[in-house]
């Protein structure tokens, strides 16, 4: 029967790719058998409830093979139907390409960049560890599944997050190396010579190598893996890519291609297949209904227990409670004392980790310059409810290790580092918008005045280039109250990242009346005037105020501008700007028109930094509030 199904499947998944003339037919027929044993014989999944918090995850690393994923979810009942698997990687279909999350459907995540899924699994299987401790194991206790390819484990970001699991003992996580030796460009060992088994062995997985299309290896492997409690395991199965397909198979025409009519047809006689490709015989449903079945029941059992935990456990009911809530809860630490908005961002976040356990992260070896630690206790396999994570240097999986750590479920990850250093996070955090996720990312020294570290370390570019990516909300506060209420808004489930930006310098205190709700606006108007406007984020409002000052025959506007991708033309209506128009910020100009409207001068940083006290690159860029006054002056003349 184990042939029939995988047939039926290598049939789907090619049949979906040749409609579409486009995608990756390679991948499913090379598969086929593991992804067919991981849903008869462990995947623990409700397709009747997919949003079990208790299920097994999967993560489809090697996400160009999406076509085997629907193919076995259309078979094990979930909601992708044979229409949808004939829309294959049209516009609005269930089945694109490269997915990356839908829940509803039974896709916990897949990707398109190679290596994040394998990262953002360490995630999934770090929060598991983490809620299982707090929640008991009769509640939280489910395994992650991973199917990963040749360029995920070439990707860089792969080896960071391989030894953050193996330093944590992820002994749930349980990666499957689909080992065909082939990538776009031809054979892997052409630009490898990499042992992965002892690479792996090294970073401390276990690791069995197996033949991927031996039913009886695959099941017993995996059984080994599940055994192996302490170490994260890597099964190397060695499989034939593009299956069965008689003149492709086994090379690199198979890989991102259609087989083609000629191809397709051989395909077809050399599995014996006769009839339509999308028609297939009851029995293969039959086949993974038992499995199902029996994880529906499960299902039943589990919400009947939490049920019972909730009213007879009151500390567990609250825990539950506050694991759910949409917003937190923040104790008032504004004052008028003059800091860094990165010291005065460290007292909130240790106060939220006070009051919420829900709440984890950390810095990539950072901690004592970004400040941003939520609590002493430190994850470890020691200590699985610590909050604190130490990732080491180790920015790129460090970005999706939270992101899986905040796909899990309810829980919301954070990771810290340098302003500049966010380039190595950009596509973790890409992902985490296209998949809405409430991810953080908390960076510090943010501007030329970190000084003496010199241009590389001095961000120039970076902020206009987070706020262009979509659903990227940017915050950079000011003051002590806006500080409070950037962690107040990044830490609220919104359904999109977030990442706040935080001065090293320390900023002068500044008196303003503000409600969240304006915060949330994006701008408001913090003084009054009726010759200039002056738009400003973090420490530049500080100057806007100085330069004010240098002003004195003049009435001067100023609109501090802490999340400027929220700034609406309804909002800049409201603010009843005047007709002089001027933006300060220590960084690219480019981007400020596009929100606020027609501007007369941006002041600005449009060159890389220097390596030089803050009061000398102060002059050097002629950012003193006297240049910048004298400049605005010009304009009246």
């Amino acid at each position: 029967m184990f042939d029939i199904v995988t047939k039926s499947i290598r049939v789907l998944s090619s049949s979906s790719v040749e409609k579409a003339n486009s995608g990756h037919p390679g991948m499913p027929l090379g598969m086929a058998d593991v992804g067919t044993v991981l849903f008869k014989n462990f995947l623990k999944l409700s397709n009747q409830n997919p949003n079990w918090i208790n299920r097994d995850r999967f993560v489809l690393s090697a996400g160009h093979g999406s076509a085997l994923l629907y193919s076995l979810l259309h078979f094990n009942g979930f909601k992708i139907s044979i229409d949808d698997m004939k829309n294959f990687r049209q516009l609005n279909s269930k089945t694109a390409g490269h997915p990356e999350l839908d829940v509803d459907i039974g896709i916990d995540i897949t990707t398109g960049p190679l290596g994040q899924g394998f990262a953002t699994g360490v995630g999934l299987a770090l929060a598991e560890t983490y809620l299982s401790d707090i929640f008991g194991s009769e509640i939280i206790d489910h395994y992650v599944y991973g199917i990963v390819s040749d360029g995920d484990l070439m990707e860089g970001v792969s080896f960071e997050a391989a030894e953050l699991a193996g330093l944590w003992k992820l002994g749930k996580l349980i990666y499957i190396f689909d080992d065909n030796n082939i990538s776009i460009d031809g054979n892997v060992d052409k630009v490898s010579v990499t042992d992965q088994s002892a690479k792996f062995k090294s970073l401390g997985w276990h690791v069995q190598e197996i033949d991927g299309h031996d039913e009886t290896q695959i099941i017993n492997a995996i059984k080994d893996a599940q055994d192996n409690t302490s170490k994260p395991s890597l099964i190397i199965a060695k499989s034939t890519i593009g299956k069965y397909s008689p003149n492709k198979q086994n090379t690199s025409g198979v890989h991102g291609s259609p087989l083609g009519n000629d191809e397709m047809e051989e395909f077809l006689k050399n599995l014996g297949w006769f009839g339509d490709t999308f028609d297939h015989p009851q029995e293969i449903y039959e086949y993974f209904n038992e499995k199902r079945d029996t994880d529906n029941i499960q299902h039943d059992e589990w919400l009947s227990l939490l049920e019972d935990k909730k009213s007879t456990d009151d500390d567990f009911a609250k825990l539950w409670n506050q694991f759910h809530h949409k917003e937190i809860e923040l104790v008032n630490l504004h004052n008028n004392d003059n800091k860094a908005t990165r010291v005065a961002g460290s007292e909130v976040l240790k106060s939220i980790g006070e009051s919420n356990r829900f709440i984890l992260g950390g810095s990539a070896d950072l901690a004592a310059s970004t400040k941003q630690i939520i609590s002493n206790s430190i994850y470890s396999y020691e200590n699985r409810a610590g909050q604190s994570i130490e990732f080491g240097i180790r920015e790129h999986a460090m970005a999706a290790v939270v992101n899986g750590i905040t796909l899990h479920s309810n829980l919301i990850g954070y990771g810290s580092t340098f302003l500049v250093f966010s380039d190595y996070m950009r596509p973790s955090i890409r992902l985490a918008s296209l998949m809405d996720l409430n991810s953080v990312y908390i960076f510090t020294h943010d501007s030329i005045y970190l000084g003496e570290d010199g241009p590389t370390h001095q961000p120039v570019e970076h902020l206009m280039s987070l706020r262009l990516i979509p659903g990227l909300d940017v915050i950079r506060p000011s003051n002590s109250l806006e500080t409070q209420y950037s962690y107040q808004y990044i830490f609220t489930k919104s359904n999109n990242p977030k990442s706040i930006v935080l001065t090293r310098q320390s900023l002068d205190f500044v008196e303003i009346n503000l409600s969240y709700e304006n915060f949330q606006k994006g701008a408001y108007e913090l003084s009054k005037g009726d010759d200039i406007t002056i738009f400003a984020s973090g420490s530049e409002v500080n100057l806007a105020i100085e330069v004010s000052k240098e002003l004195k025959d003049k009435s001067v506007q100023i609109i501090s501008t802490p999340i400027l991708n929220k700034v609406t033309p309804q909002i800049i209506e409201n603010l009843n700007l005047n007709e002089f128009i001027f933006t300060l910020e220590l960084g690219r100009s480019i981007g400020w028109q596009d929100y606020v409207g027609k501007v007369t001068k941006s002041f600005s940083i449009e060159t890389f930094g220097e390596s030089a006290p803050l009061e000398e690159l102060t002059n050097h860029f002629d950012f003193s509030a006297e240049k910048i006054a004298e400049e605005i002056l010009k304009y009246f003349n």
